[in-house]
């Protein structure tokens, strides 16, 4: 059996160091048993490791696509493409896997990253609108809608989620904003973007009027 000398404590097992404060243990009685604690130490170090190994090949591929369309240029500028879908790949993990985190947050950001992406896309392929006029609606559409789910879903939080509905609500009143400066040529999405936005924002005010209220003014000091 070892002892911590730090936290006084023995630990019955073949632990090098103290569970509690990471002390290197010292033997007590010479007794060693099976480990009872799991390998966190070994598991922390492998996923550092694959993590800084993606990193790696992240880096290497966005600077190899950059390179070889530098080399094979043909008016088409698809390496910025690659470079933001590996920053989008990246930022979209790391921001899914914080746990304080909240879903709604979780969803704006996916929506915001995912409406970019899409963009860039039909930029660097000819911009022929197909972004503006479909995916980029559809997807702040779909986003209003999961956010107004959750919150019928979890109304106990209904607070905690007001402020990204809002942020969702705005935006999706960009699309038609495009459509009116002439940019959107084809309105369908736009619309149905504009209209849902719209009665999420007029049914959380209606609904939870002093809640909305309160929590806009935390959230900007009002």
């Amino acid at each position: 059996m070892k002892t911590c000398k730090r936290c006084n404590v023995r630990v019955s097992d073949d632990s090098g160091i103290c569970p509690l404060c990471h002390t290197v243990l010292t033997e007590h009685d010479g007794v060693r048993t099976e480990r009872t604690y799991p390998d966190l130490f070994g598991r922390t170090k492998t996923y550092n490791l694959l993590t800084r190994i993606l990193l790696f090949m992240s880096i290497v591929g966005g600077i190899a696509a950059i390179v070889v369309n530098y080399l094979t240029y043909d008016k088409v500028m698809w390496s910025l493409l690659t470079t933001a879908v590996i920053l989008y790949y990246w930022s979209a993990i790391i921001h899914s896997i914080r746990h304080q985190v909240n879903v709604a947050s979780k969803i704006l950001v996916q929506a915001v990253c995912a409406s970019v992406l899409s963009v860039l896309a039909d930029y660097v392929l000819g911009f022929s609108k197909w972004s503006i006029n479909y995916v980029v609606p559809s997807i702040l559409t779909l986003a209003g809608i999961a956010v107004l789910i959750i919150i019928l879903v979890n109304r106990v939080h209904f607070q905690t989620y007001i402020i990204y509905q809002f942020i969702i609500g705005v935006l999706g009143f960009v699309p038609f904003l495009l459509f009116v400066f002439g940019v959107v040529d084809k309105p369908f999405m736009s619309i149905v973007a504009t209209i849902v936005s719209a009665l999420s924002l007029i049914g959380t005010s209606i609904f939870g009027e002093k809640t909305v209220r309160s929590e806009l003014k935390r959230r900007f000091h009002l």
